[in-house]
């Protein structure tokens, strides 16, 4: 077994104070009426607790505890009014089957949580948090060729660390905060994805506790179809993951990068768009156009274009590949030949509590036109904007990622150059409701023109979207049937459930 590693904290983390700040602020958001028997199994006798506690190692926490606020505050604050009954700390595969068997023993609604990023909250509950951040820890699994065992609660920053010793690495995300658990699960996208695919892609096995409370080790020759489903089909639909087995590749040198341009915007997107696809595989890019804050504004702070990104080992330069781009931008912090990790760091996104929402989708660059790119700044132009910046960005795709069918895994989302996404983040009190709903709104129609003028399809089930329409075809396309069949297969009765969970067939 792998060591067990305690869970790094970040210490610009909101504390307890600002918590109560922020679930005052919560209060205007819609709350769920719950029926009289819901109250009754939100309300176990004492003695309940007291059994569920003697059966999870790291005990259970309830909300006169001290540390309470700190476990339980999910990282999108929209959905911090929805606070647990109580927190299982589990340590062990062991403690996970108990809380199971607790759980339908008392009719309790509950969620399973790693890092607490789920966008749409649904990490939340108002019934049993199943918290797995004390199952924590990675290690190389003896005599094979790379591969690395990763428990079910290690965040990001503890996987990166092990990896780091072992020279090492995956395709992995740049916040350290993110739980390796729902990163795989869904995908899993990061600059090394063109290169070896999607973090789901590098999955070899993964072991999980299903609804009937058995312990399974799912791989490609055995449990198959549970194995394929965990290969992109979106964390909390199948069971408790508690384990996971990844292939990873020997570490070299990186060049990184973060390249700035503030004039002539939509025509430097449109030539980054449809010339970095052409790209080599070694290399990955985030593109980000920011929208400034309602403060930022009034100190005539406009609209920014950059690109975050790395390139492997090439024989095309960075100069080449960014073509007739590379002269027209402001600044460009190039950092050449770094060591792999050293490169990590420049690259890491650190990020804390606060709201938002995101929609995404995906799109080719043969679609995207002028027109379409002059309608998204036409759009952002448009934002009323909050106290805090937003931004529509464009992760690049493609590669090996676009090598593999659409059915081979459950991540259906091949043949594309760019995953597409626009956020709308703001700060409440500060941002006063009426205020918030006509950003959401602007978020929408933008995100409705712009698909519609880029031919853009499907969303990326690793940033749920409450306001999607469609979710089932967004996130799953052809993928969705045979996802419904291993549902029925593995979880019949929908213990596992939220709004937008997979239904059994």
């Amino acid at each position: 077994m792998p060591p067990i590693m305690q869970s790094s904290r970040r210490t610009f983390l909101v504390g307890l104070g600002r918590f109560a700040v922020a679930a005052e602020a919560a209060r205007f958001l819609p709350s769920v009426a719950l029926a009289d028997d819901s109250l009754k199994a939100l309300c176990p006798p004492p003695s309940a607790w007291t059994d569920l506690a003697r059966k999870v190692s790291g005990g259970v926490l309830r909300p006169d505890d001290p540390f309470f606020g700190d476990v339980c505050r999910p990282n999108n604050l929209r959905y911090v009014a929805t606070l647990p009954a109580g927190v299982a700390r589990c340590v062990t595969a062991q403690d996970v089957q108990a809380c199971l068997t607790w759980v339908k023993q008392q009719g309790m609604p509950f969620a399973v949580r790693s890092g607490g990023h789920n966008y749409a909250g649904y990490s939340t509950t108002p019934g049993l948090l199943i918290d797995m951040s004390k199952m924590a820890g990675a290690e190389l699994v003896p005599g094979s060729d790379g591969l690395v065992r990763v428990l079910g609660g290690t965040l990001n920053s503890a996987v990166y660390k092990q990896l780091e010793r072992l020279g090492r690495t995956i395709t992995h995300g740049r916040c350290d905060s993110v739980g390796a658990a729902g990163f795989l699960l869904g995908g899993g996208i990061g600059f090394n994805m063109r290169k070896w695919g999607v973090g789901s892609d590098l999955l070899r096995a993964t072991d999980l506790v299903t609804a009937d409370g058995s312990l399974v080790n799912a791989a490609a020759n055995q449990d198959s179809n549970l194995f394929w489903a965990c290969r992109g089909g979106g964390g909390g639909n199948f069971g408790v993951n508690t384990a996971f087995t990844l292939q990873t590749q020997p570490v070299s040198t990186v060049t990184v990068f973060n390249i700035t341009w503030t004039k002539d915007l939509p025509r430097v997107l449109r030539l980054l768009l449809t010339e970095l696809a052409s790209a080599p595989d070694d290399f990955g890019s985030k593109i980000s156009v920011t929208i400034p804050s309602l403060s930022e504004r009034c100190d005539k702070v406009g609209t920014t274009l950059s690109i975050l990104g790395q390139l492997h080992p090439s024989k095309t330069t960075l100069k080449e590949i960014f073509k007739s781009t590379w002269e027209l931008a402001d600044t460009r912090n190039v950092k050449e030949d770094v060591a792999y990790w050293a490169g990590q760091d420049f690259l890491t996104e650190t990020t804390y509590p606060y709201f938002y929402q995101e929609k995404s989708s995906y799109m080719k660059a043969a679609d995207i036109s002028e027109e379409a790119i002059a309608a998204m700044f036409d759009w952002a132009a448009k934002m009323p904007g909050t106290s805090m910046p937003s931004a529509f960005k464009f992760f690049q795709v493609g590669g090996a990622i676009n090598r593999m069918g659409p059915t081979e895994t459950a991540y259906v989302h091949r043949g594309f150059d760019w995953l597409f996404s626009v956020e709308a983040n703001w700060w409440r009190p500060t941002d006063p409701l009426p205020l918030v709903e006509a950003n959401l709104d602007w978020q929408q129609r933008f995100y409705e023109d712009v698909n519609r003028r880029t031919k853009a399809a499907g969303a990326f089930q690793n940033f749920p979207d409450p306001s999607l329409a469609d979710w089932r075809k967004a996130y799953y396309g052809e993928n969705l049937d045979r996802l419904s069949q291993v549902k029925k297969a593995a979880d019949p009765t929908m213990l596992f459930n939220f709004p937008q969970a997979i239904r059994p067939a």
